[in-house]
């Protein structure tokens, strides 16, 4: 008698903590799903406003092709000067790890390699 209501308070407690335990479960998943509610709505919300015709007309106002930077002419002569010092320090210390111009060239040689590759797998 006494192994057995040993056994049915622990039972009921464990009934209890599953039933607080279940009830918690519950109230997140509410909260879960009112947040994901809200969150679909907002994105409703902006995808309604970034596609409609007053946020085209502004883009299209404000985008200036011109103001686009299409060649990088300066950073091209500083890395040229780089590639140059490089160079010189590799060919004067034997160290041909140095050569940005000979890795340049090795890849380009391997490009064409693969360019090839490619294209006897056709």
């Amino acid at each position: 008698v006494e192994d057995t209501k040993a056994s049915l308070s622990a039972d009921e407690q464990f009934l209890m903590m599953l039933k607080e335990k279940c009830s918690m479960t519950d109230k997140e998943w509410e909260e879960r799903q009112k947040t994901r509610q809200l969150e679909m709505e907002a994105v409703s919300k902006a995808l309604s406003v970034l596609a409609g015709d007053d946020a085209h007309d502004l883009f299209t106002n404000t985008f200036k092709p011109a103001l686009v930077q299409t060649v990088t002419a300066e950073s091209s002569k500083r890395r040229s000067a780089a590639a140059r010092v490089l160079s010189n320090a590799a060919n004067s210390l034997h160290h041909q790890d140095l050569d940005l111009d000979r890795g340049d060239r090795r890849l380009e040689g391997r490009d064409r390699r693969d360019a090839g590759a490619d294209e006897a797998r056709r």
